[in-house]
């Protein structure tokens, strides 16, 4: 019998080691951002504008999967890659 169950991944950045909650990893492309902040809106605890007022991660455990993806979904220039940490895959956009 195998456990079902996956354990957060860790990674180690910089000094300090974060835990991704999920398996959504959400990352965004600068270039195409243009400070819509409906993400933020969405999913305040894992987007914030910056300096710059473009979109950046500010924590892959600040919300569920579900929010993460929803958060993708509603920029309107499609410049939040979510990935499958389990898969490797992209999840949105749709390639």
């Amino acid at each position: 019998m195998t456990d079902q169950t996956t354990a957060p991944a860790e990674t180690l950045q910089g000094t300090e080691t974060t835990k991704q909650i999920g398996k959504y990893q959400v990352k965004v492309v600068r270039d195409k951002c243009i400070s819509a902040a409906s993400c933020v809106a969405i999913a305040p605890k894992v987007f914030q504008l910056d300096e710059e007022n473009l979109a950046k991660v500010i924590s892959q455990d600040g919300a569920e999967d579900e929010m993460k993806l929803l958060a993708a979904q509603s920029c309107p220039t499609m410049a939040i890659v979510v990935t499958d940490t389990e898969t490797g895959k992209q999840v949105w956009p749709i390639e």
